[in-house]
């Protein structure tokens, strides 16, 4: 199964100077852990995830804490996020993330942001039981559930 074949498209993107409340605000509106930060040409130069956003802002009562000017996504985010791209193997992306505790990779052709991998997109695969590219490209056509199955027969 190749990258391309799980990748949530299009992508929902923050910028560098976006607040980070506002960047919080829309991971929480959309469900997402994490959303990738694109300069105005579109180039990926970070992720924000939730704990990038999270770390330093909730304090202990009690603790009084001058009030620091609102970050931005620049200030915050994870700086340089490890990439794939559309035709990588998905069993590649899946170890890195895995292994690195990654939760989120972007996906980039031709140094284009194209789409997004979560854990939840792997999931989704593993709980349909699509393994394979076949699979998935046949469910995205309409094929019904027994045609699927007859599928995952001959496979």
């Amino acid at each position: 199964m190749r990258a391309r074949d799980v990748m949530t498209s299009p992508v929902i993107t923050v910028r560098p100077d976006t607040p980070a409340h506002v960047a919080a605000a829309l991971l929480v509106s959309h469900g997402f852990t994490a959303a990738p930060v694109v300069t105005a040409e579109g180039r990926v130069v970070g992720i924000a995830t939730e704990a990038d956003l999270v770390r330093g802002r909730i304090m202990p009562d009690g603790w009084v804490v001058e009030q620091p000017p609102e970050p931005t996504v620049g200030t915050v985010m994870t700086g340089t996020p490890l990439a794939f791209r559309p035709e990588d193997d998905l069993a590649d992306v899946v170890s890195l993330m895995l292994d690195d505790g990654i939760r989120t990779v972007p996906i980039i052709d031709d140094g284009r942001l194209v789409g997004i991998i979560s854990r939840r997109d792997v999931l989704r695969c593993v709980a349909r039981r699509e393994l394979t590219s076949a699979e998935v490209w046949r469910r995205r056509m309409g094929m019904t559930s027994d045609e699927r199955d007859e599928i995952k027969r001959t496979i």
